[in-house]
């Protein structure tokens, strides 16, 4: 199998540089806009500490294989090494996406990953809170006003968390997840923002993948931050807050209850910043 058939796409991660294989620009195109935060320049000296491949059969366009039955691939090495295959599958994967490869080495043994999201407190003392919930519950909702409430963005959909040092989490620059059906929800969202977004479909409905930092500022993307508070969500005809140490549960409809939920969140920074693993 060819190294490569296009130029590498190079992105870094914790300080490991990561080079991905593509067959077809598109899916190319389709990496620099979700990495565009990890990004280095493909000149860049010195061999990738990890390679990924990404592969389809047909015309070799594995965005535009999602979802259906064409045979897709993804493959992987290390420096010296041979290609390994990752996954291969047709309607439906069954591994995490290697898009971030926090799940191959050497990643994999610095780090573990939930679902979630995670931003830094305004105060910039280096405390973050994770919304955490099922899909739908409004996590991307949530993030997208405390964003204009002068939180800073850590990640979205994926909290990464330091395997070695409990309650440390890092930064991961991918685009927020913003439905259709949550637009009501935030009327300053206008059409300049998600103009060039991509949209796609997903089982809620048509999604724009927003960058982050047309929504608000991003957090520094070279420094751990302390996992201070969780905002767990459940779906609920009344809001409910439970506090259970630094974890906060909460029952809600987000289009009923968002001003509540709002100020539960500013209540937090007042309350201490134990430890919400």
């Amino acid at each position: 199998m060819p190294d490569r058939t296009l130029p590498a796409v190079r992105a870094r991660f914790l300080g490991t540089t990561v080079d991905f294989h593509c067959a077809h620009p598109r899916d190319a195109g389709h990496l620099r806009y979700y990495l565009d935060d990890h990004l280095v320049p493909e000149r860049t000296c010195g061999e990738a500490e990890l390679s990924v491949r990404l592969e389809a059969d047909g015309d070799g366009c594995l965005t535009a294989a999602l979802g259906t039955a064409t045979p897709k691939r993804v493959w992987w090495r290390t420096p010296g090494g041979p290609w390994l295959l990752y996954e291969e599958w047709g309607v439906q994967a069954r591994l995490p996406s290697p898009v971030p490869p926090f799940g191959l080495p050497p990643l994999r043994d610095r780090v573990r990953l939930r679902h979630g999201a995670a931003l830094a407190a305004p105060d910039d003392g280096g405390r973050a809170l994770a919304v955490t919930g099922a899909s739908g519950t409004g996590k991307s909702v949530v993030v997208a006003h405390l964003l204009r409430l002068g939180w800073r963005f850590v990640s979205d959909d994926l909290l990464v968390l330091d395997r070695r040092s409990r309650g440390r989490l890092y930064y991961y620059g991918r685009p927020v997840g913003v439905r259709a059906r949550s637009l009501p929800l935030l009327p300053w969202l206008d059409a300049s923002l998600l103009a060039g977004a991509p949209c796609v479909p997903t089982r809620w409905g048509s999604t724009w993948m927003v960058r982050p930092q047309r929504l608000g500022r991003c957090a520094p993307a070279d420094r751990p931050y302390r996992l201070s508070w969780r905002l767990d969500l459940a779906r609920g005809d009344r809001f409910t807050a439970r506090a259970d140490g630094p974890v906060t549960r909460v029952g809600w409809d987000p289009h009923r209850h968002l001003a509540p939920l709002l100020e539960t969140c500013a209540q937090l920074t007042g309350g201490g910043s134990r430890h919400a693993g």
